[in-house]
């Protein structure tokens, strides 16, 4: 058999493609980046823009940071001091009682509430009060308890009425909470504990 010149051209043709398309396929899997420069330049034109982008809120980030920053002060200067649930407990006891005497208020009974514990280690603490007083009387007190310089919260207010002999005499019981920080357990005391 016999090839003609046309064919041997065709063949030659070919084999000069197979060649070129097997040697493309061989350099583009051992040399990384070649067939990947025109993505890779893009990708990296993005990565870049977004990381200006980022830097240029820097001062936007800075600055909302130090607000967060201020109003955590201000709110954690408005928690009672100390960090035992028991101590702040009795001290708010005795705050609400010196509160009491100031107003005029007769404190016939103080209970100490069990603590709740809140978000972020803060801890509720709270003392229920039962008092014998007039409304004036009362309003002075709630009035002291409100503009306190610590954050108090009166969490229930019940009144009571008799009468006794042509007279009403009020008996309020009510709670009041404040709000201490507690630190947060290490990990080693929690996995020792």
């Amino acid at each position: 058999m016999e090839v003609s010149a046309r064919e041997k051209k065709f063949l030659i043709g070919g084999g000069i493609v197979l060649v070129l398309i097997v040697g493309y396929y061989v350099v583009s899997t051992y040399v990384p980046g070649i067939t990947n420069t025109g993505n890779s330049v893009e990708i990296r034109r993005r990565t870049l823009l977004q990381q200006r982008e980022i830097v240029g809120e820097e001062a936007l980030h800075r600055s909302r940071a130090e607000q967060y920053r201020q109003r955590l002060q201000q709110t954690t200067s408005l928690l009672l001091p100390g960090d035992n649930p028991s101590i702040a407990g009795a001290e708010l006891q005795k705050l609400l009682k010196d509160m009491a005497d100031q107003s005029g208020v007769e404190v016939v009974r103080r209970t100490i509430q069990r603590e709740q514990k809140l978000q972020g280690g803060v801890v509720k603490v709270s003392v229920n009060i039962e008092t014998n007083c007039q409304p004036d009387q009362l309003v002075q007190f709630l009035t002291a308890v409100q503009n306190y310089e610590k954050r108090l919260i009166v969490d229930e207010l019940m009144i009571n009425a008799f009468r006794i002999q042509r007279r009403y005499e009020t008996r309020p019981s009510l709670t009041v909470s404040g709000y201490i920080l507690v630190p947060e357990p290490k990990a080693d005391a929690k996995k020792s504990g």
